[in-house]
């Protein structure tokens, strides 16, 4: 609960209630985040050509590592029980992203996997 009494994960709260996650759905965050951190660090926000890539190849490499990991939790988290939903909702990646990670990996999608 906040202190205006709205829960910390729905609308009027304006976070997100951890509590109740999994420990696939936790590695699966963490995953996004340094996925998402490591994606900065290629990107040039300060040219006059906003945003630019930078051509740094230890850089570029730290984003394949870390979408290797997110693909990976994407995979445990769907295993544990985790709706394709729920893994966009947590990864805060497209649904349909989710679909070609799944699928590329060889999961065929499920009637109840939303």
């Amino acid at each position: 609960m906040t202190g205006d009494g709205a829960g910390a994960g729905d609308e009027t709260g304006g976070g997100v209630d951890e509590a109740g996650w999994s420990p696939t759905e936790r590695a699966l965050l963490d995953a996004a985040l340094g996925f998402y951190a490591a994606a900065e660090g290629v990107l040039d926000f300060a040219g006059r050509e906003r945003p630019q890539l930078r051509h740094d190849a230890a850089a570029f490499h730290a984003v394949r590592d870390a979408m290797r990991l997110l693909e990976e939790r994407v995979l445990a988290a769907h295993a544990a029980g985790a709706t394709r939903a729920r893994l966009a909702e947590i990864a805060r990646i497209e649904p349909e992203t989710i679909a070609l990670i799944l699928e590329r990996r060889g999961v065929a999608p499920s009637r109840g996997d939303g």
